[in-house]
């Protein structure tokens, strides 16, 4: 992946594609899918072919033709799909493999990286707190999705990235912000980015983590109408 900050290329400068899932999550308007679509313009760049699925009501047009502006890549190599409920993102995550084979018959690029923008908003909405049979049947498909999502990134060596919503939690009467989707994404995730609001306007401060390697870094940069800075 090539992403839009400095700092993240830097930290995976020697590596041709990651081992595991890289998760963007914040709150409701910090950038998330500025990030992701930057990194996705910017991973076309050096030749990559992208899958990007994307999961609200609102296909964010504007925002791509403002950050693709000066790219010549975006047309010929982003494919973005539109999922609508949980049941076709499922669907869909388990038919992929035949895509990725069959772009590959045709003696194309292969595609590189997958970016699903957002995985857990339609999850959500189809919890119920009083059906906890539904509830366990959601929480096998969202772990069926990244299963998929992870054999595709060692057999195919195709980076993937999620962008994930905010959770709140109590422990110890303090109040914690995690991902969503529990332990599920604890188990599958690889790698996290926060982003998070900052007193300056246009600034975000970011906080990404190597599970793996239990190692951390801290760092910020502006958000301008063409992205991050």
């Amino acid at each position: 992946m090539k992403f839009p900050t400095l700092e993240l290329n830097k930290y995976f400068d020697s590596t041709d594609s990651l081992q595991g899932i890289f998760s963007v999550f914040g709150d409701f308007g910090v950038g998330k899918t500025t990030f992701s679509l930057q990194t996705a313009i910017n991973s076309t760049k050096s030749g990559k072919s992208v899958i990007y699925i994307f999961t609200k009501p609102n296909f964010p047009y504007e925002k791509i033709m403002m950050i693709s502006k000066f790219s010549k890549f975006i047309e010929n190599n982003i494919q973005f799909i539109q999922i609508l409920n949980f049941v076709e993102l499922y669907r869909l995550i388990f038919n992929l493999e035949f895509l990725i084979l069959d772009y590959l018959s045709q003696n194309k690029p292969k595609y590189n990286l997958i970016i699903i923008d957002s995985i857990t908003n339609l999850y959500k909405l189809e919890l119920n707190k009083d059906n906890k049979e539904k509830n366990y049947s959601l929480n096998y498909q969202l772990n069926q999705i990244l299963a998929n999502l992870t054999y595709f990134n060692k057999k195919y060596e195709i980076d993937v990235l999620i962008v994930n919503e905010l959770n709140r939690k109590i422990i110890e009467d303090q109040i914690i912000e995690v991902q969503s989707g529990g332990k599920v994404m604890e188990f599958w995730v690889k790698y996290t980015l926060k982003i998070i609001k900052t007193e300056k306007l246009n600034e975000r401060k970011f906080f990404f983590t190597n599970i793996s390697l239990q190692n951390s870094v801290e760092f910020t940069s502006n958000l301008g109408e063409q992205g991050f800075l």
